[in-house]
């Protein structure tokens, strides 16, 4: 029977918090909601923070069904204090535990994790791999945080991301700018959405119009620019509050931003569940980075019917209506207070817009695209028309 391996630097659970995980999780809910039958025939190749975990193949609940769990690498669980490249200890794990593995020519590859393309191909030359490339690869060397002073270490690996967009059996992307960049290199690209689980539109509570309660969520990166969000709350003019969920590198630098102030609180990596709850009592999404694919936060607070303030980078436009349900900022401070007050001046048609964007991108239709393009290579039985 035709296997479907899935390899992620995740343990397709809770870790690490961020939207390619739930990306990942929506796509396995989807399998075991449309063909659960299948399930015994997916093997998923990741990370786990448990040493326990590594070099055993065990069942795990992910999503809706249950599958086969293979960790090949322990990841560190304090992620603002990460020594190594966790994707190149992860391919060093796939080569290792190989014979786990058990490649055969029949398999599908579904790589989230580029640099797992590389052991794939090694393991079993000529394989068939679909990749799932969150964000554009072009000049993606210069947003790598290790090997900084390795110039030339650093234009391989930008040399080895434009082979796997060449050699791919086909890439999937977020946004219509990497797939008229990668067409160039590659017949077989595949415009598909990040996705979400849609539930039923409820009611934001909102305070005073210069009253607010605004959250981050994502990696704490030198790219996301989270310190100039905590100048815009700390001058915000009202009274305001700033939760900033996650962990990462950049995290004692925004400690000594916020200067002990009481408006900002950062308050680590949380689980989904936690990740929901605080976008369902917060106001106002802020994002600032300098570069995205789609972000998964986004799609999944305007799920909650809570309203976007982001820079217009990546495929962001594509997610939101500016003006609608969301505000876009040029990126300064000033900027971001600006877009606050004209979210908070009409806050109620804002979030329901935000509602009623979101369901957009249903991960049933987003992911049976998905499983239909696969099913090209896997020939399992006919999984549905909806996604095609």
């Amino acid at each position: 029977m035709n296997r479907l391996i899935l390899y992620d630097t995740c343990n397709f659970r809770d870790y690490p918090v961020g939207g390619q995980l739930t990306s990942i999780r929506n796509f396995l809910r989807c399998l075991a909601e449309v063909c659960p039958e299948r399930c015994e025939d997916v093997l998923l190749v990741g990370v786990s923070c448990d040493a326990g975990e590594v070099g055993r193949i065990r069942k795990i609940p992910a999503a809706s069904g249950s599958f086969s769990f293979l960790a090949v690498v322990k990841a560190e669980e304090d992620l603002g204090n990460v020594k190594k490249s966790l994707r190149l200890e992860y391919v060093k794990g796939l080569l290792k535990y190989r014979k786990l593995i058990g490649l055969k020519k029949s398999d599908c590859n579904y790589i989230h994790t580029p640099e797992a393309f590389a052991a794939v191909r090694l393991m079993r030359p000529g394989a068939v791999c679909y990749v799932f490339s969150h964000g554009t690869y072009l000049h993606m060397w210069q947003r790598v945080r290790f090997f900084r002073k390795a110039p030339f270490i650093r234009l391989l690996f930008q040399q080895f991301l434009m082979q796997v967009i060449r050699k791919s059996t086909a890439v999937f992307v977020l946004d219509h700018g990497t797939l008229r960049d990668y067409s160039a290199y590659n017949r077989r690209v595949i415009l598909v959405r990040n996705s979400i689980v849609c539930r039923g539109f409820q009611e934001r509570r909102k305070s005073g119009a210069r009253e607010a309660r605004f959250l981050f969520v994502g990696r704490l990166s030198a790219g996301k620019r989270i310190g100039t969000i905590i100048e815009a709350v700390k001058g915000w003019p009202g009274d305001c509050v700033l939760n900033i969920l996650g962990d990462g590198e950049e995290r004692q630098k925004l400690e000594e931003a916020a200067e002990g102030s009481s408006r900002i609180r950062l308050l680590g990596a949380v689980g989904p569940d936690e990740v929901e709850r605080f976008m369902r009592e917060s106001d106002i999404l802020v994002m600032n980075s300098d570069s995205e694919g789609m972000p998964m936060v986004i799609l999944e607070a305007i799920s909650t019917g809570m309203p976007v303030i982001t820079t217009d980078v990546g495929g962001i436009r594509e997610a939101l209506t500016f003006g609608e349900d969301s505000e876009a900022t040029d990126g300064t401070a000033q900027g971001i207070r600006d877009a606050a007050d004209r979210i908070l001046a009409d806050y109620d048609r804002y979030a329901r817009k935000a509602y009623e964007k979101s369901l957009q991108f249903d991960y049933r239709k987003v992911n049976e695209k998905i499983l239909n393009v696969l099913n090209e290579s896997l020939r399992w039985e006919k999984i549905s028309d909806n996604g095609k």
